[in-house]
């Protein structure tokens, strides 16, 4: 089985770090705590790791079916404690029962109604997606909604809109990474298979995408000229491959990454053989 070690300042870090090198979800692999990390200087957490397991299919299925079942349970039981409230208020003859339950019919008619055409116009995975953004969003008071432009098999694509995207944004994507890790967690949760997301504001992935590839480009030249190698600040899996893409064709350099997350970086440097050619000249 697929296995790999990932570290973080926090457990739920080092958690999230291992899910972005493996392209994988929570509900895809075993998680085993080795360290939990410590406290350093004014209470900042540090040096905690997990191993993450890859969980094979029949794994998921079983764990899925599981929770399914949980869910049916649990819904049977409200179910019967709504209908011992009833019967009890018959026996009691209290005059507010009626009433009460009157008003809850109505409310669950008004919720039919009200989620009917969305069942119809979007995907479970989708409308769980933009329900939970959007309540997210209300809640931190940011002025912002989430509306999903592309909903395919395997994947679901958000586009963020509002005054305040900037801010969901955060400092080189960060807090983008972060709503887009915890909404695939939300829209995959008890499901069979795995959907990916794509969360994207102001075209922010598209504008990185363009800044990574002419970075990688000059750098590369500059490793031409003075022949030194040039290591990048620590970047995601995603961006990672973004540079790598870019010079995997370039004949006179070459990439790879080293360091451990979250501080994995890409090096560039020289290819050897050209290094050699430049010796002999």
């Amino acid at each position: 089985m697929e296995s790999i070690e990932a570290k973080g300042k926090t457990v739920d870090e080092a958690i999230f770090n291992g899910l972005n090198e493996m392209g994988l979800g929570i509900d895809e692999v075993h998680i085993e705590i080795l360290h939990e990390g410590s406290k350093g200087l004014f209470g900042i957490g540090k040096n905690a790791s997990v191993r993450l397991t890859k969980k094979d299919e029949e794994s998921i299925k079983a764990e899925a079916a599981a929770v399914a079942q949980a869910e049916a349970e649990q819904r049977e039981r409200g179910g019967s404690r709504e209908r011992d409230r009833d019967r009890d208020n018959r026996r009691r003859g209290n005059k507010n029962g009626g009433a009460r339950r009157d008003r809850d019919r109505d409310h669950r008619d008004h919720e039919f109604v009200r989620s009917e055409p969305v069942e119809k116009a979007v995907s479970v995975g989708e409308s769980d997606a933009e329900l939970f953004l959007n309540e997210l969003f209300q809640k931190m008071g940011i002025d912002a909604n989430s509306v999903t432009t592309a909903n395919e098999d395997d994947k679901v694509k958000i586009v963020i809109e509002g005054k305040d995207t900037a801010v969901l944004i955060g400092r080189r994507g960060d807090t983008l990474d972060a709503l887009q890790y915890l909404t695939g967690l939300v829209i995959n949760r008890g499901k069979e298979g795995y959907r990916k997301v794509m969360l994207d504001a102001e075209n922010y992935r598209n504008k990185r995408e363009v800044t990574l590839e002419k970075l990688a480009k000059r750098l590369a030249n500059n490793v031409t000229k003075y022949g030194k190698p040039v290591s990048l600040e620590p970047m995601n899996p995603y961006e990672r491959r973004i540079l790598h893409a870019t010079l995997q064709s370039n004949p006179r350099v070459e990439t790879y990454s080293e360091g451990e997350e979250p501080y994995r970086h890409v090096v560039i440097r020289k290819k050897r053989n050209n290094r050699a050619a430049d010796d002999a000249e």
